[in-house]
């Protein structure tokens, strides 16, 4: 690579589109009523919880699907007419295409530096950021709490034959060198 076309690269993304995209791989977090929010995903203001309680509202705000905040090749869409008023657009990913392969690569690689990232700002709280897959790559997390169920125990990914799950990843900060998978041993 000549220096001509390094410099060339370096200027394909404009600084507010580096800073976008920092902001999902790295996100500023917000703690609001004792709940922790992602800022890209947290709309501000009171948030009311859900039913289960408030790992499930984090798991519910803070879910991220990566071909949600990246343009791809691998989505396609199909219109169904239900009505004369009424479209529905429903999404299909194709799970052999490489931007489908890469936004798994990329969805692995976010949930574990989220988990870093919630353990350097809040080392006083412990934290499961979860990588899931099915038909779209999505990361979501929650706060460990005493009271209440943990979104996925590690058991339950084991044992589970739900589709979603078969390449999922469980980064916990009390543990971040062994995030948990499928198989018995550690990644």
């Amino acid at each position: 690579m000549t220096l001509e076309n390094h410099v060339r690269i370096q200027k394909a993304v404009s600084i507010g589109t580096a800073s976008q995209i920092l902001q999902v791989f790295w996100p500023d977090f917000v703690e609001v009523d004792v709940c922790f929010y992602a800022r890209f995903q947290y709309a501000g203001g009171p948030v009311k919880q859900l039913s289960d309680g408030k790992t499930e509202t984090e798991c519910f705000i803070n879910h991220t699907h990566i071909f949600d905040e990246f343009r791809n090749e691998a989505t396609r869409e199909e219109i169904e007419n239900v009505s004369e008023e009424l479209e529905v657009v429903e999404e299909f990913y194709d799970t052999s295409h490489p931007d489908f392969i890469t936004a798994c690569e990329i969805g692995r690689e976010m949930a574990r530096m989220w988990a870093l990232k919630l353990k350097l700002d809040f080392p006083q709280h412990r934290f499961r950021v979860y990588y899931t897959q099915y038909d779209n790559p999505i990361v979501r997390f929650h706060m460990v709490r005493m009271d209440e169920a943990l979104w996925l125990t590690d058991e339950a990914l084991r044992c589970s034959s739900e589709p979603s799950f078969r390449d999922a990843m469980i980064f916990d900060t009390d543990y971040l060198q062994r995030p948990v998978t499928k198989e018995l041993r550690p990644h």
